[in-house]
């Protein structure tokens, strides 16, 4: 996960109204591990597929315990969709990418 900088603004806290999808990972010294890749690729076509309407964040558990241990995350991949502050929806493992998207796209809209 990039650290925002001073002179760079944090791009998920852009707008209050903006979704956010966690996606808890397996620390990244495991970058060989074939779901690490996976789920790379995953987070990077939900956020192509939804644009600004939803922030997608990869949060790696060893670089953020704090973050892990503040939504109780105890095992990986965990996937926590939050709206203003608010958690919409988790899921803890692997499903395929299309009912990943639906569950997404429905709890989006059941909570506008």
């Amino acid at each position: 996960m990039k650290k925002a900088s001073a002179t760079q603004p944090n791009t998920a806290l852009r707008s209050a109204q903006s979704a956010v999808l966690l996606i808890f990972f397996m620390p990244a010294n495991l970058n060989t591990h074939p779901h690490r890749a996976l789920l790379t690729a995953l987070a990077e076509s939900i956020q192509a597929q939804f644009g600004s309407h939803l922030r997608v964040l990869q949060i790696d558990e060893v670089e953020n315990p704090d973050v892990m241990s503040s939504f109780g995350i105890t095992e990986t991949p965990t996937f926590v969709l939050v709206k203003q502050g608010v958690e919409l929806w988790r899921q803890v493992g692997i499903c395929t990418e299309k009912v990943l998207v639906s569950l997404i796209r429905q709890h989006l809209t059941d909570n506008k």
